[in-house]
């Protein structure tokens, strides 16, 4: 007895802990479902279903089984709380469940046939927003089932009901399926226009989600009219979404569209295969059986053009059983068409021949003229009666406030622009009456200091004149005459001779300070030579100083070189007076239309904000602004560097040539 009660015990653990296994994450499942749900319940224990339902269609392709359990516990709350448009709403949720999620359309007609019903009989804006959804729905089953003309009848009802209502929200969801039908139908221009329509309706209203899928139509739709030189940021734009929300079902759409480029344009089949394997990966772990035969259907091909046979043969069966499981005549056809040049290449042409002939009937059937000649008169009707829609309903009754508002908006903004133009207007005159008045205010201050460094230039000139020719000679004189005194006063004393001897040495000096007086207050060689021999000449004769000039020599007016030379000559006796510089560096750079100068030295320095008038910096910066110049001090503890420009014109240039 204990034998057999040990026997059953140890047979009973090991279900035990597969039980445990299994249960934890229906738990943790349950734990999320009730979670979400306690969110989105209010105080008196309602549920919103309408924000749960938003909130959780995203998750459809992400997350199916969690949104799967979760609608049908909704539908179940709907039922109880009673409440119409939400109780529709759940209905219209678990169809798109039991469709995407287990590919079971009997289920999901009869769960949007329901919700149908629901929607008809309420009379609010909501409830012809879930109308056109349903119709949505009922085109997306169509056109996985193959009928093409039934599926764009169903989208184009969305549309219009869309239309009525105004929403744009969900208008890029049908142009988007739209855009599929009529690239399955090989209308691939029409497949393009509505692809963009539905990225630029996606954008209006910042919907990633939308945008990224729109890209994908588009990039098949160009993929299929050889247009190839927008694909990749396209496919970058689809990958960006899907790796930004984790959103698997966007990354195995970039693969599989990615993986079609390289099979069409790269004649690349081995990457191709890659690319598509890797899309086939994610539909198994999504558990999509619709997008696994996509894939399938693909790869395929690809092993078909790699030469893989018999991986050809085996992605094909794939796609065969589950086309057959979800009543997808397309890729049915693709399945049948890749086994039949399988079978050829094995040598069994019986078997080729029979699948080529239900390739071709299958094709026959999808794409006769038939389908795209309805499919365009459907177009014509939507639009016409989209039209037509417009016209009785929402613009007559909108008619009169819209050309009021258009009327008080034109008005409002005729006197906003009004007074604004004439306040600006205002303010324009007052501000050039202010710089008008700067203006000449700077010029008559302009004037002023050039007619003083005129007048000193001129009085210097004069002076130089004076002392040079003046009383230069007459010293002169008077030292030519003291020699012949020197010769005929013999008798004189030897103290006298003395006194004599130093008397004519104190007038050679004389003669000589008197020279270097005159020189410095206008130089001889700079009215003669120019700024080069006279700046030379002035710093050679200053020990610690050293004069570079660079470009050409050219003459200038000659106030503009007087100027230059009285600023340098000033700038250099500040360095030798206050600075107590070791060493000058003096720079002149003339070029065509700019001259430029640098003093610098290796003194102490000095504080600009403390400038004493007494170091003759405010001198030098009024003649430069007299020539509308500019200056810049740099001093530090290390040193000073002062720094002019002026400009100067060809006029200015051909005068300098003439002196020359």
């Amino acid at each position: 007895m204990k034998r057999h009660v040990y026997k059953t015990t140890n047979q009973f653990w090991p279900w035990l802990i597969i039980l445990l296994g299994f249960s934890l994450p229906l738990n943790s499942l349950g734990q999320y479902i009730d979670s979400l749900i306690l969110e989105h319940t209010d105080s008196q224990g309602k549920l919103n279903i309408t924000t749960l339902l938003e909130t959780e269609k995203k998750r459809v392709y992400s997350h199916p089984t969690e949104t799967f359990n979760l609608a049908k516990k909704t539908l179940s709350i709907a039922k109880r709380q009673r409440v119409p448009l939400e109780l529709a709403q759940s209905y219209q949720f678990m169809g798109v469940c039991y469709f995407q999620i287990k590919a079971d359309y009997d289920s999901a007609i009869y769960c949007f046939g329901k919700a149908q019903q629901l929607f008809r009989s309420l009379n609010q804006k909501e409830a012809v927003e879930g109308l056109a959804m349903v119709f949505h729905n009922f085109g997306t089953i169509q056109q996985v089932k193959g009928e093409y003309a039934g599926a764009i009848d169903d989208y184009i009802q969305a549309l219009k009901l869309f239309d009525e209502v105004e929403n744009t929200k969900f208008y890029a969801y049908t142009l988007n399926n739209i855009s599929t039908m009529y690239a399955l139908v090989k209308d691939n221009q029409k497949a393009e226009k509505y692809a963009r329509e539905c990225i630029s309706h996606a954008q209006q209203i910042n919907d990633s989600f939308m945008e990224a899928t729109g890209s994908i139509a588009l990039s098949d739709a160009l993929l299929q009219q050889d247009k190839y030189h927008e694909i990749i940021p396209l496919l970058n734009k689809v990958l960006e979404y899907g790796e930004r929300y984790n959103d698997p079902y966007k990354i195995l759409l970039y693969h599989l569209n990615y993986g079609t480029y390289l099979m069409k344009y790269k004649k690349d089949y081995l990457s191709a295969v890659v690319e598509y394997e890797k899309a086939t990966e994610l539909a198994e772990s999504i558990g999509d059986e619709w997008e696994l035969m996509r894939q399938n259907a693909a790869l395929s091909e690809a092993y078909l053009q790699n030469e893989q046979y018999e991986n050809a043969w085996l992605a094909a069966k794939k796609t065969l059983q589950l086309a057959e499981q979800l009543q997808s005549k397309d890729k049915k056809e693709i399945a049948l068409s890749v086994g039949a040049q399988v079978s050829a290449n094995n040598l069994n042409f019986e078997m080729a021949y029979q699948q080529l002939l239900q390739a071709y009937t299958l094709k026959d059937t999808l794409y006769n003229e038939a389908s795209q000649q309805q499919t365009s008169f459907l177009e014509t009707t939507y639009q016409t009666e989209k039209k037509e829609l417009k016209i009785a309903g929402l613009e007559k009754q909108r008619k009169l406030y819209i050309l009021l508002g258009v009327a008080g908006a034109t008005i409002f903004l005729i006197a906003l622009a009004f007074a604004f133009i004439r306040y600006r207007l205002a303010v324009s005159k007052r501000k050039l009456a202010e710089k008008e008045s700067q203006r000449l205010e700077q010029e008559k201050q302009l004037v002023a200091v050039q007619a003083t460094l005129d007048g000193e230039a001129a009085e210097r000139t004069r002076l130089a004149k004076d002392l040079h020719d003046g009383l230069g000679s007459m010293l002169s004189l008077v030292k030519f005459n003291l020699p012949q005194m020197k010769g005929e006063a013999a008798v004189l004393e030897t103290i006298d001779v003395s006194r004599f001897q130093k008397a004519l040495g104190m007038l050679d000096d004389s003669i000589q300070e008197l020279r270097r007086v005159a020189h410095h207050m206008m130089p001889e060689s700079l009215l003669r030579y120019g700024l080069k021999t006279s700046l030379t000449d002035f710093c050679m004769a200053i020990s610690t100083a050293d004069f570079h000039y660079f470009g050409d020599e050219t003459r200038l007016p000659e106030k503009l070189e007087i100027m230059i030379y009285r600023c340098i000559h000033e700038l250099v006796n500040n360095a030798l007076k206050h600075a107590e510089a070791n060493h000058i560096h003096v720079q002149l750079v003339q070029e065509e239309n700019r001259i430029s100068f640098t003093v610098q030295d290796d003194g102490k320095g000095f504080d600009q904000k403390k400038i004493a008038k007494g170091m003759g910096l405010q001198n030098v910066q009024q003649r430069v602004e007299a020539f509308q110049g500019k200056m810049n001090i740099y001093s530090s503890e290390q040193g000073t560097e002062i720094h002019v420009e002026l400009d100067h014109t060809q006029k200015d240039e051909a005068r300098g040539e003439n002196r020359k």
